[in-house]
């Protein structure tokens, strides 16, 4: 069982690839990377998001970046094409 810290580290890194890559991300994405994203509620996500871009990444995203990138997540974690 993973302890909270670690499962946050590990959407933080599906979330930077995301950030980083864009949408080839999901290709790339393991089947615990989508359980433990999908996992997490939309608030949650938003935050970490924002929180992965400025302080790992070393960017600001703004807020219909956030929005974009919140959405296509949930619409990957419903299955349909983000």
């Amino acid at each position: 069982m993973e302890s909270d810290f670690y499962r946050t580290a590990l959407i933080r890194n599906f979330l930077a690839k995301l950030i980083r890559d864009g949408l080839s991300a999901f290709d790339r994405a393991t089947e615990m990377d989508r359980e433990r994203v999908c996992s997490t509620s939309e608030d949650e996500i938003r935050t970490l998001l924002e929180g992965t871009a400025e302080y790992i990444i070393g960017r600001k995203l703004e807020k219909d970046e956030v929005d974009s990138l919140t959405n296509r997540i949930v619409k990957w974690c419903r299955g349909e094409v983000p």
